[in-house]
Order: structure tokens, then C-alpha cells, then sequence
């Protein structure tokens, strides 16, 4: 017999009583392997059915507050407050979007019955469990209007540059740089506005928003 079929030969011998000895911890681990992957797939169909419930949830309770008309401080009704709690209660029980929605839609109202601190506040942890959705980006962007609504420039800004941090899409972008330089404007940092302005009109330049930024430039540097 030659050298490499007495190797060959040899090697399935001792793979053979590799799995002679070891079969039990085998036997042991392709039932454990089965399991888990079984989990898996019954924790995601199980994860899947929780999340459409929830988003069905949501709904309802968006469709309930346009039914209510919520438009300022004369719509704040006891169902307003009531569909408040609901909103607050839900998104602290649930995950994912819907989650994210109910503080977003609680923010939402806040802000139209001109509760700024608290509009704030809720939008905050809209942004925060919307982070893997698009609400996060809109949730930072709303709060540093509540902020701006305070006078907190300072905060505002944090929210404003938060709210761009965010990769994809976020259709409010080009505002969002508008309102940095404006703001820098307001406290008389007219470096950082123009470095702002400059930036947006470099970024999307063809947009109503960099013709306002080169507005905004003359005027800083003609005064």
C-alpha cells in the first residue's frame, strides 16, 4: 500500500474514532445548534407579529388625534390629555417605530398647545428611539424649534447639528443648515453664519434655501 493511502487510511480512522468517543457531545451540540436556530426563527416571527400590532396600534391612536383637531391652547381638552398619556404610556411599553411614533405624535401635540419645555423633552426621546429610523433626524430638527421657542439658542443648535448627523435622506437638511446660520446671526457670531451659509450653498446650491444663505452673506458682509 503506499504512503498516501496509508495516510488517507489513517486519517479516517482516527476521524472515525474522533466521533466514536465524542458522539455524545456531538449529539449534544447539533441539538443545542438545532435549538437555537429554532429560537431565532420563532423569536423573529414572534418580534414580527408584536411590531404590525404596534404599528396598528399607533395608527389608532394617530387617527385619534386628528379626529380631536388639536390646533393651540383652546383644543387642550381632558381627551387631549387623556390621549397624552396613552401616547406616553404606549411608546414606553413598546419598541422599534411605533415607539418612536408615539413620542413624535406627543411632541407633536405638545408643541401645538404651545407646552415648548415639554414638546422638547418628548421629541428628545423620539430622537432617541427613532435613531435607526427617519423619525430621528425630524424628532432632533422639531426639538430645536421647541428649543428656539424657549430662547435656547445654545440647545438649539446641539438638536440642528444632531439632526444632520444622521446618514440618508433627511428632506429637512437644507433648513436645518439655514436656521444654524440664522441663529448665529441672532447672537451676533457672524463668522459662524456665514461659515454656515457657505456651507449650505456648497452642499445644495440650487435650492430657495442657498439663494437665502447668499442673501444672508451680503448683508453680513455689507454691515
Amino acid at each position: 500500500m503506499s504512503k498516501d493511502k496509508t495516510e488517507q487510511t489513517n486519517f479516517g480512522d482516527t476521524i472515525s474514532v474522533f466521533f466514536q468517543r465524542n458522539r455524545k457531545g456531538i449529539f449534544i451540540s447539533l441539538i443545542l445548534v438545532a435549538s437555537g436556530v429554532l429560537f431565532l426563527i420563532g423569536f423573529f416571527a414572534v418580534r414580527n407579529v408584536m411590531e404590525k400590532k404596534a404599528i396598528a396600534a399607533i395608527e389608532t391612536l394617530e387617527q385619534k388625534k386628528n379626529d380631536l383637531g388639536i390646533i393651540d391652547n383652546s383644543n387642550f381638552t381632558p381627551e387631549v390629555q387623556e390621549l397624552l398619556d396613552e401616547l406616553i404610556t404606549f411608546g414606553h411599553s413598546t419598541f422599534g417605530y411605533a415607539a418612536a411614533r408615539a413620542f413624535y405624535i406627543a411632541g407633536d401635540i405638545y408643541f401645538s398647545i404651545e407646552q415648548w419645555e415639554k414638546a422638547e423633552e418628548i421629541w428628545l426621546i423620539s430622537a432617541e428611539k427613532g435613531s435607526k429610523f427617519y423619525l430621528g433626524p425630524f424628532s432632533y430638527f422639531n426639538a430645536a424649534i421647541a428649543a428656539e421657542e424657549q430662547g435656547k439658542l445654545e440647545k438649539a443648535l446641539e438638536y440642528y447639528d444632531n439632526s444632520l448627523a444622521f446618514s440618508g435622506i433627511f428632506p429637512a437638511a437644507a433648513r436645518a443648515r439655514f436656521n444654524i446660520g440664522r441663529i448665529h446671526e441672532e447672537r451676533n457670531e457672524n463668522e459662524k453664519a456665514a461659515e454656515a451659509y457657505r456651507l449650505l450653498i456648497e452642499i445644495v446650491p440650487n435650492s430657495n434655501w442657498a439663494r437665502l444663505a447668499h442673501n444672508r452673506i451680503i448683508f453680513i458682509e455689507n454691515n
